[in-house]
C-alpha cells in the first residue's frame, strides 16, 4: 500500500467490545480502523506520553498508587515546564471538529492490534508500527502534534473505559512470602 497522510484521527471506547477503536482518515474516501486492547493502549500511552509530556494524575487514570516523588527541585522545575508546554500546545490542536466517517475502509477485515513497535531517531520518536493479528501492519510516521493528540485521546478514552493507564512501572516485590496452611487432622465434611 502506498504511503498516505493522516487527515483526521479519532479514538473512542466501544463498551460492547471493551476495546478502543482508532480511526484514521487517510483520504477523502478511505479510513483505517484498528482495535486497541487495554494492554496495547497502555503500551502506546507509556511510550507516547513520555514524548508528549502531558501531566498525568495517577488518580485520574485509575491508579491506586501515588506518583513517585521527583528527585530534585531542578528536575521538578524541568518536568513542570515540559508539562506546561505540552498543555499549551494542546490549544493548537483541534479536538472540537467532529470526525468525518469515510465511506470505505482500507481493510475489510477488522484489524486487531497485538503489538506495537516504535522507532526513535536522535532521541525523538518518529515512527509507530501497529502489528495486527491478521499479519497486516499499520505504520504511522509521527510528529510532535500527532504524538500529543494520540496521547491526549488515549487519556480521555481510557477514562471513559474505566481503564487505568499506568504511567510508571510499579515496583516489584523484593521477596515473595510463603503461605502456610494448617491442614486439619480430623475428617471434614465439605458441602
Amino acid at each position: 500500500m502506498q504511503q498516505q497522510s493522516i487527515q483526521q484521527i479519532n479514538l473512542s471506547y466501544d463498551q460492547q467490545q471493551d476495546r478502543l477503536l482508532m480511526k484514521a482518515a487517510v483520504s477523502e474516501t478511505q479510513e483505517i480502523q484498528v482495535w486497541l486492547t487495554y494492554r496495547i493502549a497502555r503500551q502506546m500511552f507509556n511510550v507516547l506520553n513520555r514524548e508528549a509530556h502531558l501531566p498525568v494524575s495517577a488518580l485520574a487514570l485509575g491508579e491506586a498508587v501515588p506518583l513517585p516523588a521527583v528527585q530534585s527541585p531542578t528536575e521538578a522545575t524541568r518536568q513542570f515546564e515540559a508539562e506546561a508546554e505540552a498543555v499549551h500546545q494542546l490549544d493548537d490542536l483541534d479536538f472540537a471538529t467532529a470526525y468525518q466517517q469515510r465511506p470505505s475502509v482500507v481493510s475489510e477485515q477488522a484489524l486487531l492490534v497485538v503489538d506495537t513497535r516504535f522507532v526513535s531517531i536522535n532521541d525523538q520518536l518518529n515512527h509507530m508500527q501497529l502489528v495486527c493479528a491478521n499479519g497486516m501492519n499499520v505504520n504511522m510516521s509521527l510528529n510532535h502534534p500527532l504524538v500529543l493528540a494520540i496521547s491526549r485521546m488515549l487519556m480521555v478514552a481510557s477514562q471513559e473505559a474505566g481503564w487505568g493507564l499506568s504511567v510508571f512501572k510499579h515496583k516489584e516485590p523484593e521477596a515473595v512470602s510463603s503461605i502456610v496452611m494448617q491442614v486439619p487432622t480430623e475428617k471434614q465434611v465439605l458441602h
